[in-house]
């Protein structure tokens, strides 16, 4: 757990074997998510939730200008 490690190992029919291994978690501190693979993610998650789609843009607007002062959030309740 320390660093969510992974590795995979496949016998494929002819008998040939392909294994990869994964030293850490992808977008980890050691392999950070680029902000569109972020944002792709979220979408991904939200929709599997049951969001339509306009929810989720108007959710990652949101997201985007909390940097920048206030949010209103009302347009994500309901």
């Amino acid at each position: 757990p320390a660093r969510f490690t992974g590795h995979v190992r496949a016998r494929l029919a002819g008998g040939r074997i392909l294994e990869e291994r994964q030293p850490h978690l992808r977008g980890g501190a050691s392999d950070p998510l680029s902000r569109a693979e972020l944002e792709e993610k979220f979408a991904a998650n939200v929709a599997l939730g049951g969001w339509p789609p306009d929810r989720a843009e108007t959710a990652l607007r949101c997201l985007a200008s909390l940097w920048d002062g206030p949010v209103d959030l009302s347009p994500l309740r309901g």
